[in-house]
C-alpha cells in the first residue's frame, strides 16, 4: 500500500493531504477533519484512464482523463467551472499548470527520499508543499497535492468573506 502526506501552506491556513494508494484507488481526506473533503479517484497506467471525485455526492468535483507513469491530464469538475490539470514527470520532478495560461497555478514539486517539496502557484501567490511519500508514483503524488491546492482554491474563493452592508 502506498501512502502520501503532507501539508500545503503553512501551520495556519494551509491544507492537509493523507491518501492512501492500493491497486489502483486513491483514497483519503484534504483539507481538515471538518473543512475538507474526501478524495475517492481510481486509475490505471495500464489503460491511461483516471476517474473519481473529490468532495461528497453532491458538493465535490469531479476528476476524469488520462495518466501514464510520466504523465497526467485531467478535468477536475464540470466544463464550465473546472480546471485543466496537466502534470509531467521529470526525473524525481513533478511539473506542470492547473488551470488556463492567465488563471490557475503552476506545479513545481521534487520528490526525494520519500520527501515531498516544492510550491504551488507562483512565487508570490502561492504556497509551500511539504510531504512524505511511500510506495508511490511520483505522478500520483503530484495531482494529489494539485488536486488538494485546486480544493483549497475553490473552497476559499466560495467562502470569502463579505464587508459590512451598512445596515446597522
Amino acid at each position: 500500500m502506498g501512502k502520501v502526506s503532507g501539508r500545503i501552506g503553512g501551520a495556519i491556513g494551509g491544507y492537509d493531504v493523507d491518501a492512501s494508494i492500493e491497486d489502483g484507488v486513491i483514497s483519503g481526506r484534504i483539507g481538515g477533519a471538518i473543512l475538507g473533503n474526501d478524495i475517492n479517484v481510481n486509475y490505471s497506467m495500464e489503460e491511461g484512464s483516471i476517474a473519481g471525485r473529490v468532495g461528497g455526492a453532491i458538493v465535490g468535483k469531479n476528476i476524469e482523463g488520462k495518466i501514464g507513469p510520466d504523465f497526467l491530464s485531467v478535468r477536475i469538475g464540470g466544463v464550465i467551472d473546472g480546471y485543466d490539470l496537466d502534470l509531467e514527470t521529470r526525473g524525481n520532478s513533478v511539473c506542470g499548470r492547473c488551470g488556463g495560461p492567465v488563471i490557475g497555478f503552476e506545479v513545481n514539486i521534487e520528490i526525494a527520499d520519500n520527501q515531498v517539496t516544492g510550491r504551488l502557484g507562483g512565487d508570490v501567490i502561492g504556497m509551500d508543499v511539504a510531504g512524505y511519500v511511500e510506495n508511490v508514483d511520483p505522478i500520483i503524488a503530484g495531482a494529489i497535492f494539485a488536486i488538494a491546492y485546486y480544493i483549497y482554491q475553490v473552497n476559499h474563493r466560495n467562502s470569502g468573506s463579505h464587508g459590512n452592508t451598512g445596515n446597522n
